[in-house]
Parts: structure tokens; C-alpha cells; sequence
């Protein structure tokens, strides 16, 4: 079996609005208090492990862990353990983008023909004037491939993944859009793919050397890595999903995993404490400070367009006027985050399942989190 990247971008809101969030940060470390909070919700939906972490511009981050590893096992997750964050890769993914925007060697409106003329022959014409802000937005038209059967159906193509990357953009360029390109919203994997092709034409470097140069090692992401946390062995989180009645754990290296030219759409794993390093170098960029991205960058990426920023859903959450929130999986964990950007807030929270009770656990955790974490502004803004 393939995994599938199923996401949401926006339906926190449904759960989240009407809370009033208060409380001071504390400092650096493992917290009591979110250990506590995260065991009494894995106790009220049975999820094998629940793992967060908040963190702030002054980079603090309080970080809790509870469950086990793999279910069955007596191995206990640590808040440094990593988890598969799925289509949290996205706004990563996106911030390599805006890192080469920066650097001058791409444009927010590079059209997709400009960019991979190799796959001009077989593109459709409404895509060829589709940018790279609109691939981010979801606004580019292009099929989700987002299940197990649209995935099967792609050929397997030999070569380096920055190969079959380029192979598999050309594919999804030649299908029909599902709706009209630059004039409406639609969730695609497959636009994330098509941007990074992008990315390794106009910079030379795989996906993965991007995310490792431009993202990792500047940020200090030391957990950061591709595909699935236990993979080969390594002494980490399984993911588990239901079977019938039950929650079973699944083979690290089992046939899910999702294909290479999808990887840039959802397959880094990381630690929650490392997630909430990333978050907060958006959250500081929204500040004023340029320790990643330059501010103006950061601003557009978290401006809601139709339905998305680039690369983040944005939405009024929790009393506060704007969170840039995403919600990933590739069916065996769910991770969320949240930025809070006048609250001066980032959350990452993760479990090491798919089920509907995994689901309903981490949002549960993102809105106690938000509630009991978040500064209010100065002046009492929001």
C-alpha cells in the first residue's frame, strides 16, 4: 500500500474560535504542565502518543511527551523523538521558495512554461501561465493526487528523484485542471511538486539539499530528515493506524511510503521542539526580524489570498485576528501547527496515529495549547 497525503488547511477554526488565550511563557525545557495536559487527552481518546511544543520570538520553546513508541512495546516517546509531519512539509517546502525569492534566483510570478519549458510539449495551456505564488496557494489547478489509487496510476520513472520529479510535474501538467487555474482554490500535492522541480532547475540542487542547506542547518533542525522516523530500524515512533476494531502499529519500512516525487508535498519528519524552531522563524520574520526570511517575505506568505497564503492556511483562531495553521499526514501520524502572529505563539503538536481519535486528539491539544500559551500584544491588540 502507498500512503496517501490527506490535509486540512482551515478546519481548526471550527473547533478553535470563541477561546480566550492568556498566561505568560515559561522558560526553556520539558514542562510539567504540558505533559499533564497531554495525558489527560490521550487518556480520553487512546492514542498510542501525543507530543507538543510551544515556543516564542525570544525562542523559548516548553515542550511535553507522553505514550509509547510503538503500541505493544514499553518504549516511552521523549519530546526530542521525531514524528512524520506529512503535509506540514508544505509551508517548508514553500520556504525554500521564498529563500530563493530572496536570493533573487526566482520570482514570485515565474510562470510554470518559463520555468519548465521540458514539459511545454505535453502542458496544458491553462497551466502555462500558472506562477509559483499561485502553485503555493493551491490556486494553480492542478489534480490533488491525493489517494492511494491517483498514485498508483502515475508510472515510476528511473533516475534521481530530481529526475522523477521532473518526470512526474510534466504528468500532472498534461491532466486536465480540476478547476479553473488562477481564479479558484484547489488542495494538490502535486502543485507542491511541480514547485519544486521548479526550485531544482533554477538552483541546480535536489529538493532535499534545499530543505538540508535552507532550512535544516540554518535553523539548527538537528531531528530533520526524510520519510518515515523509524525507517531502517532507528529507535523511533511507529505510526499506527486502525485495522477493523483495532489500532495496530505499521512497519516502518512497509510499502506505504510515499514515492519520491512527492516527497517535496509531505515526507520530512522531525522532532516537535525542531517544528516549533521552524515556526518561529516565521514568527520572528513577522516581527520585523530577518533571521530567515526577509519580514516583507514572511508578510506575503502569511496574507491570506482566496483561501491560503503561500504555502500556509491563514485564518481568524482563538480570538486572534490572524494563525497561519496547517495540518499534516500521510495516514500513519497527524502533526499540527499554529502561528499566532500577534500572539506572539507557535504550537506543534503530533501523534503517532491516523485514526479519527489521533485527529480529534491534536486538536484538542492545539486549542488548549493556544489557549493557555499564547501573549496577549501590547496595547491588547489582537
Amino acid at each position: 500500500m502507498t500512503a496517501s497525503i490527506r490535509t486540512s488547511l482551515s478546519l481548526l477554526v471550527l473547533l478553535l474560535t470563541g477561546f480566550r488565550a492568556a498566561g505568560s511563557a515559561p522558560d526553556s525545557g520539558t514542562s510539567a504542565e504540558i505533559s499533564g495536559l497531554l495525558t489527560s487527552i490521550r487518556a480520553e481518546h487512546g492514542v498510542p502518543a501525543l507530543v507538543a511544543a510551544v515556543g516564542h520570538a525570544d525562542g523559548s520553546i516548553q515542550t511535553g511527551a507522553v505514550g509509547v513508541r510503538v503500541l505493544g512495546r514499553p518504549e516511552k516517546v521523549t519530546p526530542d523523538d521525531r514524528f512524520h509531519i506529512g503535509s506540514v512539509t508544505k509551508p517548508m517546502t514553500a520556504t525554500v521558495i521564498a529563500l530563493l525569492v530572496d536570493e533573487g534566483k526566482l520570482q514570485w510570478s515565474t510562470s510554470i512554461i518559463q520555468a519548465l519549458p521540458e514539459c511545454g510539449s505535453t502542458m496544458r495551456p491553462e497551466y502555462k501561465e500558472v506562477t509559483v505564488a499561485d502553485l503555493l496557494a493551491h490556486e494553480g489547478g492542478l489534480p490533488p493526487f491525493d489517494d492511494e489509487k491517483d498514485l498508483q496510476e502515475v508510472p515510476r520513472s528511473a533516475g534521481s528523484p530530481t529526475a522523477q520529479r521532473l518526470a512526474f510535474s510534466c504528468l500532472a501538467l498534461s491532466r486536465p485542471p480540476v478547476v479553473e487555474a488562477r481564479k479558484e482554490f484547489s488542495y494538490s500535492n502535486a502543485g507542491f511538486s511541480v514547485v519544486a522541480a521548479i526550485a531544482e532547475k533554477v538552483s541546480g540542487i535536489s529538493w532535499e539539499e534545499l530543505m538540508r542547506t535552507r532550512v535544516f542547518a540554518p535553523l539548527g533542525l538537528r531531528t530533520a530528515g526524510f520519510g518515515w522516523p523509524a525507517k531502517g530500524g532507528a529507535p523511533q515512533p511507529w505510526g499506527h493506524w486502525r485495522r477493523l476494531w483495532r489500532v495496530v502499529p505499521q512497519d516502518p519500512d512497509g510499502k506505504y511510503q510515499l514515492p519520491v516525487f512527492l516527497a517535496p508535498a509531505g515526507d520530512v519528519h522531525m522532532s516537535m521542539p525542531d517544528l516549533a524552531r521552524f515556526l518561529a522563524a516565521h514568527l520572528r520574520a513577522l516581527h520585523g526580524d530577518r533571521a530567515l526570511l526577509k519580514p516583507e517575505t514572511a508578510r506575503l506568505m502569511h496574507t491570506k489570498r482566496i483561501q491560503s497564503g503561500l504555502g500556509w492556511g491563514v485564518q481568524p483562531l482563538a480570538g486572534f485576528d490572524a494563525v497561519s495553521v496547517y495540518q499534516g499526514s500521510a495516514d500513519t501520524f497527524i502533526t499540527l501547527v499554529a502561528i499566532v502572529h500577534n500572539g506572539d505563539l507557535v504550537v506543534a503538536v503530533s501523534a503517532n496515529s491516523a485514526t479519527q481519535e489521533a485527529d480529534a486528539a491534536t486538536k484538542q491539544a492545539l486549542k488548549q495549547l493556544l489557549t493557555r500559551y499564547a501573549r496577549k500584544p501590547e496595547g491588547g491588540n489582537r
